[in-house]
């Protein structure tokens, strides 16, 4: 889809648009080079964010990977149900490639594949990329048509009806009826850059801001159900305060608890747009949940009336370490640091010296048996 979309796109502007910038008196000719520039750009951007791998966690890996703590809000420290390797932090399972993905983000239909730790940096260069052509396209494409108005002065042409033969008297309607007419298939290229510049514009703004503020597109989301369970924990406290049901009491919230939080389970598979399904859970960790008979749900309903508690104070993202740190985290991610790699590797030489020492254990274990059952030979 997206080589038919930007290859398509392109071919219309190299055989309508550049011919167009050879007589333009509002467009140079330089603009066909910086074109030529831009769609490299665009195809080198494209082809790296698909390439390079988001980085995937497994029994050899995960040393690597392990940089980041536990918030115990959104991420705790348990077992993938899946793989049977620890989850680590901000990390989540891509049904996808059926991997562990670090510090995920999300599934990107264009790139067809996950957006994580490693690749997350390419995919915003494949973003800005993209949004600059749009924009330097559409304008370098309506300075075009502009030029078209002023070089054959059509506000002044004289315009025919084909079917009667009268003469129509020129304006903006007729002029924009003339060049659709006249340029169809680049007048169409303008309108689809036009509709991509909001959407990209937006897109890339979305994660520029998510890096700054240290979050993921998965995080954002598991935020705002936070956010939600949140205002609704605090109405409900205050409620029962002002009802006298319970005194003033503070619930220690960075931390696990037996409220409802209701958030994104690990199941939910995060798209370019956000959430792609939906689940049912009794927390952040994604645990799900299933009401059995209304005496239950009723007593659960009473249990939680009884222990409401007062929410206290908002919970604090802990991986946002301000803008400049969190861009470098993208730029430079931690996995790809010279300790992460260091604490790999000498993770991989205790490993091995652990096996050898086994096999070694193993072998003499074996040996002393065989001298037991008088099966070694003489030397």
């Amino acid at each position: 889809v997206y080589l038919f979309v930007v290859l398509g796109s392109w071919s219309v502007m190299f055989a309508h648009g550049y011919p167009m910038m050879d007589t333009s008196s509002q467009v140079s000719s330089y603009h066909k080079y910086s074109g030529y520039v831009v769609f490299m750009l665009c195809m080198t951007s494209w082809r790296r964010a698909c390439k390079a791998p988001p980085g995937y966690i497994t029994e050899n890996s995960i040393m690597k990977f392990d940089n980041y703590p536990y918030d115990n809000l959104l991420y705790t420290n348990k077992l993938c149900p899946t793989l049977h390797i620890r989850k680590l932090a901000r990390s989540k399972y891509d049904r996808a490639s059926n991997r562990h993905v670090p510090r995920f983000d999300h599934y990107c239909g264009w790139l067809n594949q996950s957006v994580g730790e490693e690749n997350y940096r390419y995919f915003l260069f494949f973003l800005l990329v993209h949004a600059v052509m749009v924009i330097y396209g559409s304008i370098v494409t309506a300075l075009l048509f502009y030029g078209e108005i002023i070089d054959k002065d059509l506000h002044n042409a004289r315009f025919f009806n084909v079917a009667t033969g009268a003469e129509v008297i020129a304006d903006n309607m007729m002029v924009f009826h003339y060049l659709l007419m006249t340029h169809f298939y680049l007048a169409m290229v303008l309108l689809l850059m036009s509709i991509m510049t909001l959407m990209l514009g937006a897109f890339l703004g979305f994660h520029l801001y998510i890096t700054a503020r240290g979050m993921t597109t998965n995080e954002y989301f598991k935020w705002k159900e936070v956010r939600k369970w949140y205002k609704k924990a605090t109405k409900q406290y205050q409620k029962a305060v002002q009802d006298g049901k319970v005194g003033v009491s503070v619930s220690n919230n960075s931390s696990s608890s037996s409220v409802d939080k209701g958030g994104i389970s690990d199941g939910t598979d995060i798209g370019c747009t956000g959430p792609m399904n939906t689940t049912t859970s009794n927390g952040l960790s994604g645990t799900t949940t299933t009401t059995t008979s209304t005496t239950t749900t009723n007593k659960k309903k009473n249990d939680l009336e009884e222990e409401i508690m007062d929410p206290g104070p908002f919970p604090q993202n802990i991986y946002d370490h301000g803008i400049i740190e969190n861009f470098k985290e993208v730029i430079y991610p931690r996995s790809t640091r010279p300790n992460a790699i260091k604490r790999w590797v000498d993770w991989h030489k205790t490993e091995e010296r652990l096996r050898q020492h086994t096999k070694t254990e193993e072998q003499k274990r074996r040996e002393d048996v065989d001298v037991v059952n008088g099966k070694t030979k003489a030397i």
